[in-house]
């Protein structure tokens, strides 16, 4: 008995051992100068490459596994070697244009050579949300009122606190639609009401021009990453009419 008892608390000692070894490796790899993931890059040889949507997307051999990233469009060819950041990596990413799911994606700003020479024109950084980067309209909105059960989208910007977290109801004319970004559809909005845009996210497909009514959840201050901020936007917002 005393013997069976000795073995089982030496395992228990050894597995202690063991764990804590492994907490002091990853400790120190975390804290170690110059390993963080923002400055790792990642390199391999292309397999798959694909222009859509002022992207190229490309799929790279890295010897242990094959990875995505998309950039600027560039000129790249299979078998060709090349390197990229791993700085902005993006998990469960749906590309409505490429009707591909990636569980993980590198966006990045552009794609290097073997040479350490840029590929590409576009030194800017590729995010989720450059197709977002034109401008709305601008001026006033003429004839279109608020509606009888809903609100204005001044009264929105000025009750925004009491309005956190709930539906609002509201009508105004499309400014600018950015389709399929991030798996959503982003929509500016306009009424007489305000020169300020309502910026919603939504499934459903308008055009600028459209005068619509939406339904959505009111939220403050949405931070989606990559420096874009909504103090205030209506999410998974519905098209009435």
């Amino acid at each position: 008995m005393m013997t069976k008892n000795r073995k089982i608390l030496q395992q228990l000692l050894i597995s202690v051992i063991i764990s804590l070894s492994m907490n002091v490796v990853a400790y120190e790899k975390l804290n170690m100068p110059g390993q963080q993931d923002s400055d790792v890059m990642i390199s391999g040889k292309v397999t798959e490459t694909v222009d859509v949507s002022g992207y190229t997307y490309v799929e790279v051999d890295t010897g242990k596994q094959r990875v995505w990233a998309a950039g600027p469009v560039s000129k790249l060819k299979k078998g060709e070697r090349i390197s990229f950041s791993s700085a902005m990596p993006v998990e469960n990413y749906h590309s409505k244009s490429l009707q591909k799911d990636f569980s993980l994606i590198y966006f990045v700003g552009g794609y290097y050579s073997d040479s350490g020479n840029s590929i590409g024109t576009d030194t800017e950084m590729a995010s989720p949300h450059d197709g977002m980067k034109q401008k709305p309209a601008t001026g006033k909105i003429k004839g279109i009122d608020k509606l009888k059960d809903g609100q204005s989208i001044a009264e929105i910007y000025q009750q925004k606190s009491s309005l956190k977290n709930n539906k609002v109801r509201v009508r105004g004319k499309v400014t600018k639609f950015s389709p399929e970004i991030m798996g959503k559809n982003w929509v500016h909005i306009r009424d007489s009401s305000s020169e300020e845009d309502l910026t919603l996210t939504s499934k459903d497909v308008v055009k600028v021009g459209d005068i619509i009514i939406v339904e959505g959840k009111l939220e403050l201050e949405k931070d989606y990453g990559y420096g874009y901020v909504y103090p205030v936007i209506l999410e998974g917002a519905r098209v009435l009419k």
